[in-house]
């Protein structure tokens, strides 16, 4: 059994293993219910590393491009300049702590 919580519109919002102050209705694992938000959650998931990965190919080729003098750094928007920037700092930081390591030498990712 699962406990669940639900919405204002009566769908299932969380699940529990065990009942809580604010989820006390159990249903089955097989639930239809249950087994929806299940399904939801686990493609939100998907969608959410598929971003993550786009994301990060994205990077990838605007690296390519101002690599191959195509654009300038400075021809980005200030946000994007900013954003780029600071995902480098992170990366930097992860690698540097040895907690990442799909590209040791800071080299463009082949896609």
């Amino acid at each position: 059994m699962l406990y669940v919580l639900r919405d204002s519109n009566g769908k299932v919002c969380e699940l529990h293993p065990a009942p809580l102050e604010y989820a006390t209705e159990a249903l089955p694992t097989d639930h239809p219910e249950v087994l929806q938000f299940i399904h939801e959650r686990w493609r939100q998931n998907e969608l959410s590393e598929l971003d993550r990965d786009f994301v990060r190919a994205i990077e990838d080729i605007i690296e390519l491009l101002i690599a191959k003098d195509i654009i300038l750094f400075t021809d980005l928007p200030l946000r994007v300049q900013e954003k780029l920037q600071r995902r480098k700092e992170v990366r930097g930081q992860i690698h540097y702590a040895g907690y990442f390591d799909d590209n040791p030498d800071g080299d463009i990712i082949p896609i």
